[in-house]
């Protein structure tokens, strides 16, 4: 057990796709020095799917009821914004998914969906914010937990890491589909239920480190407790007492009241800031 320093490989960094489209005139597209093939799903959905041939004569109803040009929210949302027509839940309408990226060391990626109402426009329906979300082949979303518990007690690029072969399975992401302006988080089953279970054991086996202030970091098992208990709250029903039973159980350590307190805050952020 060690704690590393860790840059994000190609396959979480082609979650922040907004960025690729700065790069037009490569095979392969470049961010923080790590390249990303265009053969991602995310980057061939935007790539092949339609786009609006004037963004100035289409109009959006925000989430706030504000309509305005599809032209001036591209603009307004960042210089990465993107755009683009496909059918989600295959009903013969398409969405309007725009993307984004915010800016800023570590964050954020942003994914708007707007269904169609009438000839030329378009309705705020769900947004995903700050999850390395991929877009799948079947038109899934894959939504990453790592950016919002990135300082969970560690540094951003500090994360548990077990070279064994017994090591816990690393678990993140969840799957969230569109349906009918929706967004549902697919339910997790039994297998995903044991390897929480059982990553949470292996854990919480794992000796103490004291942190001897706020500005003090671990060797990122905080971070790794609470990606897993992310994962269990969302693809089991989002039932935070069985979540925290959980946590009970398996992290028995002496700051166990502060990483709950502190887990339960980020997933407020996480629900203020997601339609899921």
């Amino acid at each position: 057990m060690q704690v590393i320093q860790k840059v994000f490989t190609g396959f979480v960094l082609l979650f922040s796709f907004s960025l690729l489209h700065a790069q037009t005139d490569s095979v392969m597209y470049q961010r923080d020095s790590v390249i990303v093939p265009d053969s991602d799903p995310t980057v061939l959905f935007f790539q092949q799917n339609e786009k609006i041939a004037s963004p100035a004569t289409v109009r959006l109803v925000t989430k706030t009821n504000k309509i305005v040009k599809l032209s001036s929210f591209l603009d307004s949302i960042g210089i990465y914004a993107d755009h683009v027509l496909a059918d989600l839940d295959k009903d013969g309408k398409k969405e309007l998914l725009i993307s984004n990226y915010t800016g800023g060391a570590h964050c954020c990626d942003e994914i708007y969906v707007f269904k169609n109402i009438a000839p030329n426009r378009y309705q705020h329906a769900v947004k995903f914010f700050a999850g390395f979300t991929t877009i799948s082949m079947d038109n899934e979303f894959v939504y990453s937990f790592s950016e919002h518990f990135g300082y969970f007690f560690t540094c951003y690029a500090c994360a548990y890491t077990d070279t064994t072969d017994a090591a816990p399975i690393e678990l993140r992401n969840i799957l969230v589909s569109y349906n009918k302006g929706k967004l549902t988080v697919v339910p997790g089953d039994k297998e995903l239920r044991s390897s929480i279970i059982d990553n949470l054991g292996k854990l919480g086996e794992l000796p103490y480190e004291k942190l001897e202030n706020d500005m003090a970091q671990d060797n990122g098992l905080r971070k790794e407790f609470a990606l897993n208990l992310a994962v269990f709250y969302y693809s089991f029903g989002r039932n935070i007492l069985e979540t925290q039973k959980l946590f009970n159980k398996y992290y028995k350590y002496p700051d166990a009241k502060k990483v709950w307190a502190a887990f339960v805050k980020q997933l407020q952020y996480i629900k203020k800031y997601n339609d899921f």
